[in-house]
């Protein structure tokens, strides 16, 4: 049977109303993917996470691994059971350019020595590239490469940068979007010497991308450098991250907090008796020195002092702490 390039789903040409719908069983990419890449159409679709682990039980233990993460939403606690792991951190772009690349690097061999590799790239600048691609060659031994990670990671994006760059047989066919599960099944590319397999994302269940619609996910979608909004506060207050999350804080001296989203994305602050946003769901912090808050698809908040913090969200968010990644 043959398999759409652009999601992996087999073609068919039955059921309109079924994945995998084509007019014509010649075609490469099923209708969803055209309309997708085409219009920007998107049509959703009912995965869940039975069946991203159903294709990651079927990777042999020996192949190669790259982990591909968000570095905004970075999460390494549900790591892979897998010897061979090269962590792909993508979308470096974004972050400020005063951010120093090789602490990042540093702090988390540290903190997971297992990885064989930690390589920071931007699919969109072209950066680091190289060094991923000369990295697939010398770890690879041979052996199949997957790429998984979460669903709007930007796996299929960077496996299209590496048929552009170092290919001129093939062309770029897999679908990207910012939508999730836009990959519905295993992609296979045979680059030069390299047998690479994109896979579905896992589904982040509590991501922003989930709940929120297009023109809205467009909007908390960061497409250029971030500008770090610190706010300096004592006592008691509030800020609302747009229409997304809110902030109250307590601390006992002066103190301060840094806001990492989207320059698309405004925030302000009100006072706590003010009730916008508190019909969301809290989730409460104390929290310690050097810490930050992820807010899954939308950004994070670097704390560095002790201080207690409620954080107001739309319900099926889950947000979470980890130590300061800048």
């Amino acid at each position: 049977m043959s398999k759409c390039q652009g999601c992996g789903i087999t073609i068919q040409t039955e059921n309109k109303n079924a994945l995998g719908y084509t007019t014509n069983i010649e075609n490469q990419i099923c209708e969803r993917c055209f309309r997708l890449k085409n219009y920007g159409e998107y049509n959703t679709v009912s995965l869940d996470n039975k069946d991203y682990e159903q294709i990651i039980t079927s990777i042999p233990k020996n192949a190669l691994i790259v982990y591909v993460a968000d570095i905004l939403s970075l999460n390494l606690s549900n790591l892979l059971n897998f010897p061979n792991i090269l962590l792909v951190l993508t979308k470096y772009d974004i972050l400020p350019k005063s951010t120093k690349e090789q602490k990042i690097i540093t702090k988390l061999k540290e903190t997971y020595p297992s990885f064989i590799d930690i390589i920071c790239i931007s699919s969109l600048k072209n950066y680091h590239i190289d060094n991923l691609y000369q990295a697939l060659n010398k770890y690879s031994n041979g052996k199949d490469i997957y790429l998984i990670g979460n669903t709007n990671s930007g796996k299929s994006t960077l496996l299209n940068k590496l048929i552009t760059n170092y290919s001129n047989e093939l062309k770029p066919t897999i679908t990207v979007s910012m939508y999730p599960s836009t990959t519905l099944d295993k992609v296979e590319v045979n680059l030069n010497n390299l047998k690479l397999i994109d896979t579905p994302g896992l589904i982040d269940e509590g991501n922003y991308a989930n709940i929120l619609p297009p023109k809205v996910l467009k909007k908390i979608t960061p497409k250029k450098e971030i500008k770090p909004r610190s706010c300096q506060v004592s006592g008691k207050g509030s800020i609302l991250i747009d229409t997304l999350a809110r902030i109250d804080y307590e601390t006992t001296t002066q103190n301060s907090f840094v806001i990492y989203t989207a320059p698309t994305i405004t925030s302000s602050f009100i006072s706590e008796k003010n009730n916008t946003l508190k019909d969301l769901i809290p989730h409460k912090y104390s929290l310690t020195n050097n810490q930050d808050i992820v807010l899954p698809g939308l950004g994070f908040i670097k704390f560095t002092k002790e201080i207690t913090v409620t954080i107001y969200t739309p319900k099926n968010i889950k947000p979470y702490q980890r130590t300061n990644l800048i």
